[in-house]
């Protein structure tokens, strides 16, 4: 009888045990659901030089383009253009808009697109791709992303002068000031405004209402564009990798999924294809523009 009871009570420690263990996987498993990985899926012929930026049209199926031309990247050369892609990668118009700067961060509104070009903003025609008005920011340095709220007014980050500007019915004005930050990645949800750091590695938004500032992401050095998936954010650095922040990430160290730095492959202003989770992604230096499946 006391042999039975021994042997009953080891079986019975021995489940309890094997439960406990089921339960930590378990719960590991639900800590790392929104790892986030990329696949490669295509790359344009190495002909957009110097890109810098690209935004998606869903209207229109097609890819905006921009391209720096030559160095430095704040030369008033008129060497700069916007090219067009199809969503397989194809070149469709590699010159659809020429005789800008230095084009750079890119977003559009209606019948327009705007475009940051060193110390103006430059609006062109969405059908036509020609310039159709320049928008001068006095005292600006280096005008680097474009991002447009629901109302069509038009925030671009200064990355070389810690500030922000916005272009609202046809007048440019200073919307803030982010000393320390050099701001350059942007991004507009409903009620903030989202800003990687160039230089300090820190993913911050900012109340639209109040302009209060609070940390999500740190980590991410030479920060440049900023994309939005239902898992959270993708977030570019110019040196050659890619970050995934977590929705609810309060001030955690982003996490690094792509690294393409040994292939001296920079990643700089991206742009997403949402419906069929595309990531695009400008080389710069590499003067194509790469694709990968959102996985």
């Amino acid at each position: 009888m006391k042999k039975f009871s021994f042997f009953l009570i080891v079986s019975l420690f021995a489940q309890i045990a094997c439960k406990q263990t089921q339960f930590v996987e378990n719960k590991d498993v639900t800590k790392t659901k929104n790892t986030v990985t990329l696949t490669k899926l295509w790359e344009t012929d190495t002909l957009l030089k110097t890109c810098e930026a690209v935004r998606y049209d869903a209207a229109k199926k097609i890819i905006y383009v921009s391209n720096i031309g030559g160095v430095p990247t704040n030369s008033k050369d008129g060497d700069g253009t916007m090219s067009i892609l199809n969503l397989d990668g194809n070149i469709i118009n590699q010159n659809w808009t020429t005789g800008i700067d230095a084009p750079k961060g890119v977003d559009f509104f209606n019948d327009n697109l705007y475009v940051a070009d060193i110390d103006a903003i430059v609006k062109i025609n969405r059908k036509t791709g020609q310039v159709e008005k320049k928008y001068e920011v006095p005292n600006a340095v280096f005008l680097n992303d474009v991002a447009i709220d629901t109302n069509g007014d038009v925030y671009v980050t200064d990355s070389r002068d810690d500030k922000i500007y916005k272009l609202h019915d046809g007048v440019v004005s200073l919307w803030m000031e982010l000393k320390g930050i050099n701001p350059n990645g942007i991004f507009i949800e409903k009620n903030r405004v989202l800003v990687v750091s160039s230089s300090k590695g820190d993913f911050i938004s900012i109340d639209k209402n109040t302009k209060q500032t609070t940390m999500l992401a740190t980590g991410i050095l030479s920060g440049d564009g900023i994309v939005a998936i239902n898992e959270g954010y993708i977030i570019s650095a110019w040196k050659g990798e890619i970050y995934f922040v977590e929705k609810n990430s309060k001030g955690e160290a982003a996490k690094l999924i792509l690294d393409t730095k040994e292939e001296k492959l920079n990643t700089a202003d991206i742009g997403i294809v949402q419906e069929k989770n595309i990531l695009l992604v400008p080389t710069f230096f590499g003067n194509k523009v790469v694709a990968y499946k959102i996985n």
